[in-house]
């Protein structure tokens, strides 16, 4: 048997073992973390003179230091959501000095049109919704009080890749009470997750998951890599059934997709997903392969035909269906994607329009129906506190009092209602920005603006033939050569187009006139639409919707200084548009008039027109009348 001292001694040795093997795991991890090639001799080595606690290598410290600065920076940006009352919590980011907000769609629907944002200042900012959209569960608020807030850094959610380290900012519980956000640090887990809807209509589509604790409350909130970029908006968890506690299993929305339908919620619209207008599946021999196509798509008009095999869609490789379902969540409808296709032929390459998923009618019903869904009022503080609170309930006594005492709403002029529209004020503000862009470099005078005759002249290169064309208020006239064609001011445009007739060409010019000389609003009803690619163009252009006695055209501006792009007109939904590009203008003239145009259907040039002349003139005062 062992002496006491004896025992003493083993027991005094084997503890000794377990602080090295303790220190040395630790060791072990921050090497893993910050690269063993950096650390020299750390912590993790015996160091017999030293009596007191091991001192962490100064590459540690300094790791950790940037650390911390990341995370601060970030937490600036980072925005807690509450309801009118300053009841129920959620989380967003900032993303511009003038307070939009980026959020989850399911934080801000049970508020209605008005709530309150929290900062990491310690204020709370009064704050109305601006967009929706429903299916990728994302909204865009808008915070008043000033014109500095501190904006977040975007990211490329592209270059995330698994066992990358991030955080997560924002008000799990509703802890953040002095409205500095909680963050929680972890690995990326997965990317490019696909999350069917689970008993709702939210889609998760090519999201990031992560192990970052994101609780009740983290919603809307941002997700950051480790330099304290933007990369996703966090939204759906993954929950024990007691408790509501996050198991390591946390989904951000890619900060891409936020970015592509970041416009189009600024539009004040119900944002819309696309379809292609086909559908894939796997054959026998594995391949991705249309299994159905309407043919009224513009996906059919390109030549995708069944039992196509599809190769790639936007900028990825198509090899599971899931990929391609993953891939289109991420596009807004009405935008033209690449899409790679291989059939007995061969390969092709060619360009598809997204087509809207649903209906107008039910996007309405699916807003209507999730403003209306039972919630539990939250709590502020309540270690329970569910993400998507009620809507706020006016005090009785609030009721009670005559129009005369109630407080005036200084946000009234910030909300208008009208149907199809989350906030119709974000529409018509747009659409202002966008007049005043022009205005300020395409300087109309007031003759020019009530010219009741605009006469043209130009050639056609590649044909050698002279062109010209005359505008009234009453009629459109083009001669080409000796031929001479003759519209109405807005009628028989449909049919001109449907055709593909040359004089499409006219209209897109008429629509640029009027456009300069009225602005948009009143050229026919308007539209934003947000920002959609061009064909050729690095940027995206600011896209307002214009309907013009029998067809709809979309004006595509160039949001730097609101230049003229493209115009598409749409003769009805079935067929392809006339496409008319701005390819060159006069920028010595101070209406910076068009000196070139492309005219195209489909993907096919139709015509290049060089426009060598213009003249604007009041028939009435000319005629002496």
């Amino acid at each position: 048997m062992e002496t006491t001292a004896a025992s003493s001694l083993k027991y005094a040795n084997s503890f000794a073992s377990v602080q090295r093997f303790v220190l040395n795991t630790l060791w072990a991890l921050v090497a893993f973390m910050v690269g063993p090639a950096q650390l020299g001799n750390g912590f993790g080595q015996e160091d017999s003179s030293s009596a007191g606690p091991p001192t962490p290598d100064p590459i540690v410290l300094q790791a950790e230091s940037e650390r911390i600065e990341s995370m601060r920076r970030a937490s600036l940006a980072t925005v807690a959501v509450h309801g009118a009352d300053g009841q129920g919590g959620g989380s967003g980011v900032c993303i511009s000095s003038d307070g939009y907000v980026l959020t989850n769609f399911h934080v801000s629907s049970p508020f209605g049109h008005r709530m309150k944002c929290g900062m990491n200042d310690g204020k709370m900012y009064d704050c109305v919704v601006a967009g929706i959209d429903p299916t990728g569960d994302l909204a865009v608020l808008k915070m008043v009080g000033r014109d500095d807030f501190p904006v977040a850094t975007i990211g490329d959610s592209d270059q995330v890749r698994a066992g990358q380290w991030c955080f997560a900012a924002g008000n799990p519980f509703v802890l953040a009470t002095n409205l500095q956000p909680t963050v929680t640090y972890g690995l990326v887990s997965g990317v490019r997750r696909y999350q069917y809807p689970s008993g709702t209509f939210l889609e998760y589509s090519d999201c990031i998951q992560t192990d970052a604790a994101i609780n009740p409350g983290n919603s809307g909130g941002p997700l950051f890599n480790m330099r304290g970029e933007l990369i996703g908006i966090n939204g759906r968890c993954s929950f024990e059934k007691r408790g509501r506690v996050n198991v390591g299993v946390g989904y951000a929305i890619s900060i891409k997709q936020a970015m592509n339908f970041y416009w189009q919620l600024r539009s004040g619209r119900v944002v819309d997903h696309a379809t292609l207008g086909f559908t894939v599946a796997t054959d026998t021999k594995g391949l991705v392969t249309v299994s159905n196509i309407l043919e009224t798509s513009d996906a059919f008009r390109r030549g995708i035909r069944f039992g196509d095999e599809i190769l790639r869609v936007g900028d990825r490789e198509i090899a599971t269906t899931n990929q391609l379902k993953n891939i289109l969540g991420i596009y807004p409808d009405l935008w033209r994607i690449p899409i790679r296709f291989r059939n007995e032929d061969g390969v092709f390459d060619t360009f598809v329009r997204l087509q809207s998923l649903h209906l107008p009618s039910e996007l309405e019903e699916i807003v209507e129906g999730e403003s209306n869904r039972p919630q539990q009022p939250p709590k502020r503080g309540s270690k329970e506190t569910p993400e998507e609170p009620a809507p706020p309930t006016p005090a009785e006594s609030d009721s009670s009092k005559g129009d005369a005492e109630k407080p005036v709403d200084a946000l009234a002029h910030l909300y208008e209602e009208k149907k199809g529209y989350s906030n119709y004020y974000f529409n018509k503000l747009e659409l202002d920005r966008i007049f005043q862009l022009q205005k300020v470099h395409t300087q109309f005078t007031e003759a020019d603006q009530t010219a009741g005759l605009w006469k043209w002249q130009g050639e056609f290169p590649a044909e050698n033939q002279a062109w010209s064309g005359e505008w009234s208020d009453s009629s459109l006239t083009m001669k080409i050569g000796d031929q001479t064609e003759t519209l109405p001011a807005v009628q028989g445009w449909q049919q001109t187009v449907k055709k593909q007739s040359p004089m499409s060409l006219a209209i897109a010019l008429r629509v640029w006139q009027q456009w300069h000389a009225k602005g948009p609003r009143l050229v026919g009803e308007a539209i934003y639409l947000g920002r959609n690619p061009v064909v050729g163009e690095r940027e995206l252009m600011d896209t307002t919707k214009l309907t013009i006695g029998e067809v709809t055209c979309l004006v595509y501006t160039d949001p730097e200084d609101g230049q003229f792009r493209l115009v598409e007109i749409f003769p009805d939904t079935i067929s392809d548009p006339a496409e008319v590009y701005f390819e060159k203008a006069d920028y010595n003239n101070r209406l910076r008039f068009p000196t070139v145009l492309r005219l195209q259907f489909g993907l096919e040039t139709k015509l290049i027109a060089q426009i060598k002349s213009h003249q604007f003139s009041n028939p009435t005062k000319e005629e002496g009348l």
